[in-house]
């Protein structure tokens, strides 16, 4: 039987991609959002539940209203956002939005234990998030410092910790490179670092979705952090 899916972040670009992705390889698909949506598909297997993502008590409600007899796999997709996709552009999200997030879904999480088989919790992360850093060309390495990139980068790495550190969930730390609007093609995964990814290298947000339901699905990528290119 197949694992259900938990997306948090489902009516960004990405999370639209992902609920749509998990649903075409036969997944029941809850999308927690914080109101009404018309974004997501109208589909027989998917579920919206109206919450925050960064409310523990939220989540848990949505959570617990899920069958009990399967497992649950969890994709955040949640990201900053800012006025423009200019780099420079304002932010439009709270400084540690992702990271409330993940502290919020983790103790969501524990309490549901009595009830709820949540198996693993896979991130959308960023290519450029701790050890990987190092692996940017210098231009971007320039621009996550000084542009309004630097405050989705720190948010980035308090969530890269914060999922590392919780103990009992295993996860998916999924660092793509830069996110282009190409069909889903094949991924190349690197190690944590994105050694050998390339000087600019790129990724379609479809292959992304693609990876990640598929390593929410099954357990090569249990525990690792991965930089995801085309």
């Amino acid at each position: 039987m197949l694992p259900q899916i938990f997306v948090i972040g489902a009516t960004g670009r990405t999370g639209q991609l992902v609920v749509e992705e998990a649903l075409k390889q036969g997944h029941t698909v809850t999308a927690l959002a914080r109101k009404p949506t018309n974004t997501l598909p109208q589909h027989e297997n998917l579920t919206i539940a109206t919450g925050d993502p960064c409310k523990a008590s939220d989540v848990e409600t949505a959570l617990r209203r899920l069958n009990a007899s399967t497992p649950v796999m969890i994709i955040s997709t949640l990201g900053q956002t800012r006025a423009s996709g200019n780099s420079w552009a304002a932010p439009t999200s709270p400084p540690r939005l992702m990271d409330a997030s993940a502290q919020a879904v983790l103790a969501a999480c524990q309490a549901v234990r009595d009830s709820v088989t949540v198996q693993k919790i896979v991130v959308m992360s960023m290519f450029g998030v701790g050890d990987s850093f190092t692996q940017l060309n210098f231009l971007m390495r320039f621009v996550m410092r000084h542009s309004n990139m630097a405050q989705t980068l720190e948010d980035q790495n308090l969530v890269d910790g914060t999922v590392r550190a919780n103990g009992s969930v295993p996860f998916v730390l999924v660092r793509p490179a830069m996110l282009t609007f190409g069909d889903a093609a094949p991924i190349k995964v690197h190690g944590g670092e994105g050694k050998g990814a390339g000087f600019m290298p790129s990724v379609s947000a479809k292959s992304v979705a693609r990876f990640m339901v598929e390593a929410a699905a099954n357990g090569e990528f249990d525990n690792k952090t991965v930089v995801v290119t085309n």
